[in-house]
């Protein structure tokens, strides 16, 4: 198992446009804000803002607390997605989601939402090379069990990625990813609103992006999927299915199946079994991942439990070939 490889971050970006730094937002260590979190010190920052860490001071509770960019303030769409944030995630009450408790504003309109924190390392942080076979299988259940939550309350996440995952630990030493980063799902269903983006708009991070979702095309619960499929061939191999720029990486996506992993990473053993697992999780066409998160969790129990049903239901054996390897008793005389 390789110890220090370690892959760049990936950027969040416009496909084929460079990203650009973005402002500051205001200084807001050491201050009291909403009149009961306390700023305690910055945690990172991303394309639509930073976080930090806070104390609730009523009750000493640890959270995160998530701030709009400054310059983002003057723009309508992005407000209105910050804010459709906090409501998305709000809907949310899940061991594996990463859940919203407050939401508000400062005097000078700095758009802040209150979550929990969640403070272990990234997913991507421990994935420093390939992983082994039941530690991906917890890690994969566990993030499909919050796409299901996510997806049952007409959530799709959209950037889905290593970064997008914190793995807690659980007070009995069990490693709990928690996805987080709502900002640019999309909500379905009556009370999802506007679109809050435009038709052919192609926003998400282009290594975990759906065919589907790189071609400014319509898309559903399914590219949370394909994104899982990824981190998953990543899990499996240490590497991720193509290199290049993020252009390439989504045509790609787009054009190619994923190389097998034997030739992406040689000498990596992988169950052959989780390899076609992941593939069919991230299939080009829409129609031949699976139907929902429900399913890919009910099949991949039976790869870890029981792997001739497995074979069967991911269609490596056909059921005519598995009812002949069957032996039968003769019948009564």
């Amino acid at each position: 198992m390789s110890g220090d490889r370690k892959r760049p971050r990936d950027p969040q970006t416009r496909l084929g446009i460079v990203d650009v730094k973005p402002k500051p937002v205001p200084e807001l260590v050491g201050k009291l804000v909403l009149d009961r979190y306390l700023v305690v010190r910055k945690l990172g920052a991303g394309a639509m803002g930073a976080v930090y860490r806070g104390e609730d001071v009523k009750t000493r509770r640890q959270v995160a607390i998530k701030v709009l960019h400054d310059h983002l303030l003057h723009d309508p769409t992005m407000l209105a997605r910050f804010r459709r944030e906090a409501t998305a995630a709000a809907r949310l009450a899940h061991e594996n989601v990463v859940g919203v408790l407050d939401v508000g504003e400062t005097a000078d309109r700095t758009q802040l939402m209150i979550l929990e924190l969640a403070s272990g390392p990234s997913l991507h942080d421990i994935m420093t090379g390939p992983l082994e076979r039941d530690r991906i299988i917890r890690l994969v259940k566990s993030l499909l069990h919050g796409l299901a939550h996510a997806h049952a309350a007409g959530l799709i996440h959209r950037d889905l990625k290593p970064d997008n995952v914190i793995v807690d630990s659980s007070t009995d030493g069990r490693e709990v990813p928690r996805i987080v980063d709502f900002g640019i799902a999309v909500l379905r269903g009556p009370e999802g609103g506007e679109r809050l983006t435009g038709e052919g708009v192609i926003i998400g991070t282009p290594m975990y992006m759906a065919p589907e979702q790189a071609k400014g095309d319509e898309i559903d619960h399914r590219v949370d999927l394909f994104a899982l499929g990824v981190i998953m061939y990543e899990m499996l191999s240490g590497e991720p299915p193509f290199s290049g720029t993020s252009l390439e990486i989504a045509l790609a996506n787009i054009n190619d199946d994923p190389p097998p992993v034997a030739e992406r990473a040689p000498g990596v053993f992988v169950d052959p079994l989780l390899e076609l697992y992941a593939r069919k999780l991230m299939a080009r066409r829409i129609a031949a991942r699976f139907a929902s998160a429900d399913e890919a969790l009910e099949v991949l129990e039976l790869v870890d439990r029981d792997p001739p049903s497995a074979a069967i239901a991911l269609g490596k054996m056909n059921v005519g070939r598995a009812l002949a390897l069957i032996s039968l008793p003769d019948p009564p005389p």
